[in-house]
């Protein structure tokens, strides 16, 4: 039995559907680098906090390891 769904998709239609998936493939990996990006900036401020109250700042200590939103 033959395909009918292959003669009524024409090169122009292959074009498009190809055109497309690159463009979704692009904005995915543009948002991954953008959590990657705010989740190492969230880690850099974590670890100064850690090191300011390593050295003796009460206020960076509270704010550290007292706010229940970060989880590391």
């Amino acid at each position: 039995m033959a395909c009918r769904i292959c003669p009524k998709i024409k090169k122009y239609d292959f074009f498009w559907i190809v055109f497309v998936c690159v463009a979704m493939w692009g904005v995915n990996k543009y948002q991954e680098h953008k959590a990657e990006v705010k989740k190492q900036v969230e880690k850099q401020q974590f670890l100064d906090l850690q090191k300011k109250c390593l050295f003796g700042d009460e206020v960076a200590c509270k704010e550290a390891y007292h706010s229940e939103s970060k989880n590391y």
